[in-house]
């Protein structure tokens, strides 16, 4: 009998502590995004403001890559980098691609078309970033923003 009590708390225990240790190992892989948020101006410094697709990630959904036609910008440790289309890069939007190379930097974004917002000149859908350095890939969920 004494034995039976013992197993059956061992099993409420294991299912009550399980779900709390899979959250904090899911927390620990968790990463902050190394791009930081670009304002307009450095946007439009980079010349990859305008017409063009913006992806946006992290909390509050800020600016962390900007593409316009064949250029594209983000920013790390307080500057920016100019990125350019990958080989295989193929149109998200007219004329601004979903894959970027530069700065060591390797950088998918994998529009998923479920769209979440819409105005007269743009519209947005979710979206996943993936930004592989030195061969370790990281991804992200977010939001990419396209239109004029």
């Amino acid at each position: 009998m004494m034995r039976a009590k013992t197993v059956l708390f061992g099993l409420i225990g294991i299912t009550l502590i399980a779900p709390f240790a899979a959250t904090r190992a899911y927390a620990q892989r968790v990463s902050a995004i190394p791009l930081e948020t670009m304002s307009f101006e450095e946007m439009a410094a980079a010349r990859a403001a305008g017409s063009g697709c913006t992806w946006l990630g992290g909390k509050g959904f800020t600016r962390r890559v900007a593409m316009k036609e064949d250029r594209g910008a983000v920013k790390r440790d307080g500057r920016i980098v100019m990125l350019r289309p990958a080989a295989d890069a193929s149109e998200v939007f007219p004329y601004t691609f979903h894959h970027w190379v530069g700065g060591g930097m390797d950088i998918l974004i994998k529009n998923s078309g479920k769209e979440v917002g819409r105005g007269p000149e743009h519209v947005e859908t979710l979206a996943t970033l993936t930004l592989t350095e030195e061969g370790r890939s990281r991804s992200w969920r977010g939001r990419l923003n396209c239109g004029s």
